[in-house]
Formats: C-alpha cells, structure tokens, sequence
C-alpha cells in the first residue's frame, strides 16, 4: 500500500473531526448568545401574566390592560433611539454591553419592587423603570445578532435562542403561577436575579461576541428615514405590530381567563400553561431548522394560519380535551414569534443593525400598546354576549383577528423575501 493511500484514512479523519470541532464551537457559540433570552421571557412573562392578576384584585381588566399596555409606549421610542445609539458608540465591552447592563439592572430593580408596593400608582412607577430597562436591554441584545451571526447561521441562531426565549416563556407561565401561590413576590424576586445573572454570563464571553465595528446610523431621525424610504420595512413594521398585538393581549389575560372566567386554580392554570411551554420547546428549534430549508416568511405565514385559527377553539370548547389544539396553536405561536427577527436580518443593510431593530422593537411597542387595551376594553364590553366566562372569552376573538389581519402584509413580504 502507497504512503498516500495510508495518510488517506487519517486525513480523512482529520477533516471530520475538524468538522465536528466547528459545529460544537458553533453550538456553543450560539448558546451563549442565546443565554440572555431566557432572563429577558421570564422577566416579561412574569410582569405580563402574573402583574395583571395582582392589578385585577385593585381593579379590572381594562385598568390591567391599560398598565400592561403601558409597556407599548416605551417601545415605540426607547429602541428606535437606543438602537441608533448602539450602533456608534464603543466601549472596552463593545457597541452594545453598556445598554444591556444598565438595562438588566433597572429591570432587576423594578421587578422587586412591583409586588411589593401597595397602591396602582407605585405599579405603575415601576413598569415605567422596568420597561425602560427592558427594552434598552432588548434592543441591544437584539442587534448583536447581525453583528456577529453569519448569514448561514441565521435560522440556527434564531432557533437556538427561540428556545432559551422558550424556556423562559414555559418558567415564566408555568412556574410563576405556582411560584405566586407560595409567596407574591417571589416569581418577581426569581426573575430579577436571573436577569442579571444571565447577562454576566454573557459579558464574560465579550471577547468572542463583542468585537464588532460600531454603524453609522445618527439618531432617532434614522430610523424614521428607515420606515420613509424602505417599504419591505413598513410591511415588517405592520406584520410584526400585529403578531405582538395578539402577543401581548394573550399574555395579560390568559391567566385571568382561566382563573376568572373558568373559575380554575391558579394550579389548572399552571398545568394549561405547562402545556403550552412544552410546545414551545419543541417548536423553537425546529422553526429554526424550517427557516433554513424553507425559508422564513413560508414558515411563518403557515403558522400564522394554525394560530389564528387554533385561537378560535374557545368559541367552540373549554373542554380539558381540546388539550392538543392548545400544543397544536401554541407551537404554531412559538414558531410565529420566533422567527420574525430572523426575517428581519434578511432585509437589513449592514450599517443598520442596531437601527433597524429599534425600528423592529418599536413595532413591537404598537402591538403592546394596542393588544392589552383592545383585549380589555372587548372583555369589559362582552360580559353579556359571554356571559359564562364573564366576557373573557373576547380575548380570543380580538387576537385570532391580529394575527388574520397579519397574513396580507407578510405576503407583500414575498417581494424582498422570495
């Protein structure tokens, strides 16, 4: 045998082994940077899902809507001016760490402080400080993703972190209930030590995530230049408004349709809501895997259609057997907010990331504004139409629509997005 035929096997087994090191240091890379989304789910779902049932016991739903839907105010300015920020200044931690820092801490504080003041107006003062760092926070977390995840990895990363976010999302719904039942405050004082735990994990890497080149985007004027001249990002500002519209409506309410309209436990809930988390595992890593081989906006679009649809079961049932249309809708949810952010980077120019996700944040900020309070006000309005669940029931209708309505305008996507 040849000394070239010999060395074959080796080099052979060299390559892959070489192949194999690059995707695990891919994986872990990417873990890494998706650690933060858990902190940020369980810091939000907390505040959105189980703020709104210690509100209730001062008030109603349409006071609960009208504080949660608080949040969308911050997001419509705090991003598109952070985001632009981030992306020209520099520190020894990188562009966009001194955002994620201050904001991990303002949130921290503020979820500490939420369940233990006594009144409406000390709530509120403390959304105002928590939504303040908390979008900080999420939008330069969120433009790191550009900066330092090739295009190849796209569908990966964004999969990868859909399932922290997930994670969180199922500790924040399914725990939180359980967590409120032992002590009020502690689903607050859980979140506000993970948040900044996690985000000092992250900072520990900054040599390997951080060492990005700063944008040239100037202020908030560019981002509004942004929407003015670039119409596949007024499609992504209308789609992305609506998915979070019906986001946020569900969140601040399914709890008190449960316990209030139902007359369940706060355990039922848990157990409804643990249902739901596991679809969300599930269905984070794999919608990454989809975007990759099928694209994002097909994707999104088929689970755009299950979701509006599987809302409407409520109309129909509450019976504990339409359990499997509950996994069904909610892997379709999952699916539909984890992937709009990587549709995003597709339609990004490079000296724009932290711009364009303000710009995408601040889309956000339009849903939450609007879904709590269209939510609320149709609850409030429909407790004689749905009389046995108390109008709740009115919840469903109002997000099925949202996510219906954002069918057309992730379709005009096609355009830019195939």
């Amino acid at each position: 045998m040849s000394a070239e035929a010999e060395a074959e096997p080796a080099q052979t087994e060299a390559r892959d082994s070489e192949h194999r090191n690059g995707l695990d240091g891919q994986l872990g890379f990417l873990v890494l940077l998706g650690l933060p989304a858990f902190g940020l789910a369980l810091a939000s779902t907390v505040v959105s899902t189980y703020l709104p049932v210690l509100i209730e016991r001062r008030s109603g739903p349409g006071i609960a809507g009208l504080l949660i839907g608080g949040e969308g105010a911050f997001a419509l300015l705090v991003p598109s001016l952070v985001g632009a920020w981030s992306d020209r200044i520099e520190t020894r931690f990188g562009p966009r760490v001194p955002f994620v820092l201050a904001g991990a801490v303002l949130a921290a504080l503020a979820l500490v402080a939420m369940p233990i003041v006594g009144s409406l107006l000390g709530i509120a003062l403390a959304l105002i400080v928590f939504y303040a760092g908390y979008f900080s926070y999420y939008t330069s977390y969120r433009s790191l993703y550009p900066d330092v995840v090739p295009a190849r990895m796209r569908g990966r990363a964004v999969g990868v972190q859909g399932t922290w976010r997930s994670a969180g999302l199922g500790a924040g719904m399914a725990g939180g209930g359980v967590l409120l039942g032992l002590w009020q405050p502690l689903p607050f004082v859980v979140a506000a030590a993970a948040l900044p735990a996690l985000t000092l994990a992250l900072v520990r890497a900054r040599t390997t995530l951080f060492d990005v080149p700063g944008g040239a985007d100037e202020n908030l004027t560019a981002a509004l230049s942004l929407l003015r001249d670039r119409a596949e990002m007024r499609w992504m500002f209308a789609a992305n408004s609506l998915w979070e519209f019906t986001v946020a409506a569900l969140k601040t309410f399914v709890v008190l349709f449960l316990t209030v309209g139902l007359g369940r436990s706060l355990g039922f809930a848990s157990i409804v809501l643990a249902t739901v988390a596991g679809a969300a595992l599930v269905a984070a890593p794999l919608s990454g895997w989809a975007s990759d081989r099928f694209g994002d906006r097909r994707v999104i679009e088929i689970a755009a259609w299950v979701f509006g649809i599987g809302l409407l079961t409520p109309l129909v049932t509450v019976s504990p057997w339409a359990f499997p249309l509950i996994f069904l809708t909610a892997f379709a949810a999952v699916v539909l907010i984890t992937l709009p952010y990587s549709l995003l980077m597709g339609l990004m120019h490079d000296d724009e990331h932290g711009t364009a996700t303000g710009v995408f944040a601040a889309s956000r900020g339009v849903g939450v504004l609007l879904g709590p309070l269209a939510a609320g006000g149709a609850i409030e309005a429909s407790g004689a139409l749905f009389e046995s669940t108390e109008g709740y029931t009115a919840l469903f209708v109002v997000s099925s629509a949202g996510i219906l309505a954002s069918i057309p305008a992730l379709r005009r996507l096609s355009r830019w997005t195939g």
